[in-house]
């Protein structure tokens, strides 16, 4: 008998054992205090324990296989929500000077209220990493073109994915909530690998094929943004409080600029 991808997510998740190195590429300072917010079976603090073993880390999972096997890799697992939890109860006596959100926002309902909520636990100074995907890649969109809009066990179209991103609303999320980027980078997976190593070092702008589509796509940041299955983060909360969420506006333009255009 046929199984649905719905029916088969209602099985247990397994979760997969990734130290996430282009993640730790962004780290541009040795953390003394870090959060992995969604540490799934403890990849990353695995990452974080081999080339910082001083830094206390904590993690936040909440399947309880998952947490069990990262708990070797942290010095503490919680499986209550970060926002809520007291994390003073186990022992942190300074904020986080590093908070890891690796594919976590795309999940949440509101991730917005996450990251607000985390200015109470993160230092002044602190770097958040965010991993988010990119819901404007190149391949995403050919599809949903030809009437393709298809949920997957994993990648863009998760089934489990709530929320979809580009960079643009992805730094109108971060400027509502009270942050600035510092740093942001793209991460290839699929399709759009080889279409970058084709065009990424020629001149915009340019005509691009892409199995039905042409797009005059005007320079090469652009073009980035078509090709990304990621988008890759280093922010910080702003010096100024957060605005309130009734209020909150970003600061980019109303209308985010055109990538491409229909070619012949």
């Amino acid at each position: 008998m046929t199984r649905f991808l719905w029916q088969d997510r209602e099985a247990d998740y397994v979760y997969p054992f990734s130290t996430r190195p282009e993640c730790m590429a962004l780290i541009q300072r040795p953390p003394e205090v870090a959060l992995d917010i969604g540490c799934g079976s403890g990849g990353v603090g695995y990452a974080l324990r081999q080339r910082y073993p001083a830094c206390q880390l904590w993690g936040c999972e909440l399947d309880a296989s998952a947490a069990a096997q990262a708990r070797r890799h942290f010095d503490h697992v919680i499986e209550q929500d970060a926002q809520v939890f007291d994390f003073s109860s186990l022992g942190l006596v300074r904020p986080f000077d590093l908070i890891c959100l690796f594919d976590v926002l795309e999940h949440l309902t509101n991730p917005w209220k996450l990251l607000q909520g985390l200015h109470r636990i993160a230092a002044p100074d602190a770097h958040v990493l965010v991993s988010l995907p990119n819901v404007g890649n190149i391949a995403l969109l050919h599809d949903a073109l030809k009437g393709h809009w298809r949920y997957r066990s994993w990648g863009l179209l998760d089934f489990t994915h709530l929320r979809f991103f580009t960079d643009f609303d992805a730094r109108a999320m971060f400027d509502q909530t009270g942050y600035r980027v510092l740093d942001h980078r793209i991460h290839l997976l699929g399709a759009g690998t080889a279409l970058h190593a084709q065009h990424r070092d020629q001149s915009f702008p340019r005509l691009i094929a892409f199995g039905h589509l042409s797009l005059y796509v005007e320079t090469v940041q652009a073009f980035d943004a078509l090709c990304a299955d990621q988008n890759l983060y280093v922010i910080t909360p702003r010096r100024d409080p957060p605005p309130d969420d009734r209020d909150a506006m970003p600061s980019a333009p109303a209308d985010p600029p055109v990538l491409a255009y229909g070619g012949g």
